[in-house]
């Protein structure tokens, strides 16, 4: 599977950025060779990539090489909102094996890099971690990052208790970990192996997740099928919108930023929509109001963090939105999911 769509928001590069500058690098360090502008890095609609993003990488490999686990250290900054819509598919999911199925499925819509299959065997489950194709010098990085990206997936979706990995298999000679995770306690882990794997409990693939939501999880495959097909095949104005919208959760782009991103003046991006049969307004809601209700029923986070996450300046503004949306508030909706 190709995991390695043409454009990425950028989210994924300032979390790398930031910390290269927490080792004492210089931004130009970080963007060299990538014609990533400081500009870039706070423009909300700005997409990049997986070139720049493997450029990126680069910088910070070769000015950092003495640093344990800087791509788990990068992995480490990631969020539910800055993997997007892809992560609360997963984690809404019924159970193990519907989640893992849809990780695979819609990966291109996430900041990975490596390749993913699912194997099944007879007393087991593996998840095949391919990065084979990246540049040997870039691997560990990437293998460190998507290690930590897994492990936040597993956590936020059955808790570190329910789902212990039985065996880790690693092509790196050496844990990353200066601690080993509670997530990993008890788990065998090889190390130099031929093959990055992750291998589990066949017996937990059909069990109820803690943060199942049937109707959350429709909604979110709904999302990502459309966002992924948009991808694909770059057809209907208002899909690449909603995907344009959906790259970026935690800050989505105002109309003039969105025209400013298809290169159109703001009239001209009106009447596009228009002649697809959306507004920018209405769009901007469905999309607000669906992360909006994942969030509250898989993420665990509190009205506000919805709010902070959404890009709202106060918690005042979006409780009225969620109400105008649903009928009720995000509070009551909490207590009483649909």
């Amino acid at each position: 599977m190709d995991t390695q769509p043409n454009k990425r928001a950028i989210s994924s590069i300032k979390a790398m950025t930031d910390l290269g500058i927490e080792y004492g690098l210089s931004l130009d360090q970080c963007l060299d060779s990538t014609a990533i502008t400081v500009q870039d890095l706070t423009d909300p609609e700005a997409m990049v990539t997986v070139s720049q993003e493997l450029q990126v990488i680069d910088n910070l490999v070769r000015h950092l090489p003495d640093v344990k686990g800087l791509g788990l250290q990068a992995g480490m900054r990631y969020q539910l909102t800055t993997l997007g819509i892809w992560a609360f598919a997963i984690i809404s999911s019924p159970t193990l094996r519907a989640a893992i199925e849809v990780g695979v499925r819609f990966v291109d819509l996430s900041h990975v890099l490596a390749k993913y299959d699912f194997v099944e065997k007879e007393d087991s489950a593996e998840i095949h971690i391919g990065i084979e194709h990246i540049p040997p010098h870039l691997r560990t990085f990437v293998l460190e990052r998507q290690l930590a990206t897994t492990l936040l997936l597993i956590r936020e979706m059955t808790g570190e208790a329910l789902m212990r990995p039985r065996e880790l298999y690693l092509s790196i000679g050496e844990l990353p970990f200066t601690t080993l995770p509670d997530i990993l306690r008890g788990t065998r882990v090889h190390l130099n192996s031929s093959m990055n794997r992750l291998v589990l409990d066949k017996a937990l693939l059909d069990k109820a997740t803690p943060k199942a939501n049937p109707a959350t999880a429709a909604f979110c495959v709904q999302q990502c099928e459309e966002l992924l097909n948009k991808r694909k095949a770059l057809s209907g104005f208002s899909g690449e919108v909603r995907a344009l919208l959906l790259s970026h959760i935690d800050a989505m782009p105002s109309l003039n930023e969105a025209a400013k991103h298809f290169h159109m003046s703001p009239r001209t991006f009106r009447r596009r929509l228009e002649e697809n049969g959306s507004h920018y307004r209405e769009l901007l809601d469905e999309t607000r109001q669906g992360v909006a209700i994942e969030l509250l029923n898989t993420a665990n986070l509190s009205v506000e963090s919805v709010a902070e996450r959404l890009g709202y300046a106060e918690t005042a503004s979006f409780i009225h939105a969620f109400k105008r949306w649903t009928g009720t508030t995000p509070g009551q909706y909490k207590k009483h999911p649909r």
